[in-house]
Parts: structure tokens; C-alpha cells; sequence
């Protein structure tokens, strides 16, 4: 049956969403052995973070997700409706939450991380296509590679058949490759890290060829997050670049997720690209200093305090 939607739903944010695992260690990690470590649960998955996040800097967000009928899945509906996400066209199902594991240095730097997510299976066109009405009635459309290349083939020709703005997150090196077997289609934005990007080109290509690879699939803006380097954002014929914002480092976790965040809210208020680099780069910021992925004191103005400071 297909969903109804009102004539204007904001900001239409499809992906999973997990219970993150963070285990940050106590000394500089040792491989085969245990290593003692300080845990923290927190909300995670790529595309809930970001509609958390723009929906405390006042989105209107509707999140298409994937709940189990648990109490990983009870905990997390309920994280997202605090801060402001609606679940109306959210679905829970017999699966189990998703659940996200990473180990961090001392430093709070991740060292790996491991993801257990059947559930996104269900992230299908069926699940897209019942909910069509509700998504070409969106302001913007975000989406993450947790959705498979069937899936993102379908989102891209019909977000470009409605002529509505889509923003892709590549959550990994191994989901990169289904951005890869999607393309071309009308993007908006992309955002790999200095990882992801390798997937689109061979050893031979300059990380430049590469961008210019996605532009020529008809993606607007390439934003490339270089880590401690900062980011470059490229448009096809201009380039930004812009050094990683200066904080106190508690944790890595969300930071390349709060900045798409940013980096949307900046956008639909019109604002140039440079700008929306810096509202990326001070959202980023504010989860940097925090544990976790997610800073429920986020709010426009304390997003400006850090911006101010970009």
C-alpha cells in the first residue's frame, strides 16, 4: 500500500539506524590480545545522526528508517523523537536492531570498526517505492550506501525525475562500491573521506581525477573530507579548501556525520559553498569535543559560537 504524504515533508533522510558500541582503549592498542577499554552506547547509523542533527538545528526531518521490535529498537525511536526526528514513515520489524562496534584509540580515533545490520536488507525498493509519495514531496533528500546498488539506482532516477536535490553519504570503503555501480545519475552532493574516494579510480588516477570522475557522473558538488588535513569541496570548475577546524578531541565518532549536517542546514538557507564548509567544518567541531556521535546541545546558536571561531 502506498504511504500518503502531506505537500511538504522538509528534509527526507532514508537509512539504517544502529545502537553504537564505542570502545575507546586505555593504552595504545595491541592486536590478539584483550585490551581494556572504557564503553560507551551510544544513537548511531550515518543517516539517523545527520536527521538527529538537523533536526536540533530546526529541520524539519522525517526519517525513513528501520527499527527491530526490541529494546535497542524502543531506545533508539525514542532518542530520535526527542530530539525533534519524525518517524512517521519509519517501519519496525521482526529483525533485530542494527548494532554498530568500533574500538577507538587513547585519542579517540577509531581503529576499526564492525557493523551488524541484517535489517538494512529491508532498505529495498519495495520500502522506497511505498513511500514514493512521501519523498518527492521533500525539500531535500538524504541518503546513505547502507541502502544497496538496486536501491540507490532507483532513489537517484527518482529523486532526478522530481527534480529533487539528493545528498549521498558513502558510510565506508565497501559501501562506496555501491555509489560506484549506481552512477551516473543527478546527485548533488557526495562526501568521501581520503579512503572512500580510491574507489572511484584506479592506482594510477590522482585523487583530482577521481573528483573529476564524479562530477562527469553528473554529481554537483564533491566535498573530500581529509581528516586533521581538513576538506576540499569541488563544484567541477571551482575548488574550496579548508583546514580541519582547531578542538579538543574527544572523539571521532559522527564528526564526518555532524558535518553533512551542517553543511545541508547552510544550504537550503541559500548559502554559498564556502559557507557551507564552515557550517560543516563548526558542526563537526561541536561532536568532536563531545563522547559519541551525537551532541543533544546542539542548537543554531551554539553552532554559531563554533562557527564563529572557523
Amino acid at each position: 500500500m502506498m504511504v500518503q504524504a502531506p505537500s511538504s515533508t522538509g528534509i527526507i533522510c532514508i537509512g539504517t539506524s544502529l545502537v553504537d558500541l564505542n570502545f575507546r582503549l586505555i593504552n595504545k592498542p595491541q592486536l590478539h590480545t584483550s585490551n581494556p577499554a572504557q564503553l560507551f552506547r551510544t544513537p548511531g547509523g550515518v543517516v539517523r545522526n545527520i536527521a538527529h542533527h538537523l533536526a536540533l538545528l530546526g529541520n524539519n526531518v522525517e526519517l525513513l528508517s528501520l527499527f527491530g521490535n526490541d529494546a535497542d529498537g524502543n531506545w533508539l525511536k525514542g532518542i530520535c523523537q526527542k530530539a525533534g526526528t519524525s518517524l512517521k514513515y519509519s517501519e519496525t520489524c521482526s529483525e533485530s536492531t542494527g548494532t554498530y562496534a568500533s574500538i577507538l584509540s587513547p585519542e579517540g580515533e577509531l581503529t576499526i570498526g564492525a557493523a551488524a545490520a541484517e535489517i538494512n536488507s529491508r532498505l529495498d525498493i519495495d520500502f522506497l517505492a511505498q513511500r514514493s509519495d512521501v519523498i518527492k514531496s521533500a525539500q531535500l533528500v538524504l541518503a546513505d550506501c547502507n541502502l544497496n546498488t538496486d536501491s540507490l539506482k532507483w532513489l537517484i532516477s527518482f529523486c532526478s525525475s522530481y527534480n529533487l536535490p539528493l545528498v549521498i553519504e558513502t558510510v565506508s570503503v565497501a559501501k562506496s562500491e555501491r555509489l560506484l555501480r549506481s552512477l551516473p545519475g543527478e546527485i548533488l552532493m557526495v562526501k568521501p573521506n581520503f579512503e572512500e574516494i580510491q574507489v572511484f579510480g584506479s592506482e594510477q588516477n590522482s585523487i583530482e581525477e577521481r573528483i573529476a570522475r564524479l562530477h562527469q557522473n553528473e554529481i554537483r558538488y564533491v566535498w573530500l573530507s581529509m581528516a586533521e588535513e581538513g576538506s576540499i569541496l569541488s563544484d567541477g570548475t571551482s575548488i574550496w579548501h579548508l583546514n580541519a577546524p582547531s578542538v579538543s578531541i574527544k572523539d571521532t565518532t559522527g564528526a564526518g556525520d555532524a558535518a553533512t549536517a551542517g553543511w545541508i542546514h547552510a544550504y537550503l538557507q541559500g548559502k554559498d559553498p564556502l559557507t557551507c564548509m564552515k557550517t560543516g567544518h563548526a558542526s563537526a567541531a561541536a561532536i568532536l569535543e563531545t563522547e559519541g556521535a551525537v551532541r543533544d546541545d546542539l542548537s543554531p546558536e551554539l553552532l554559531q559560537s563554533y562557527l564563529m571561531k572557523i
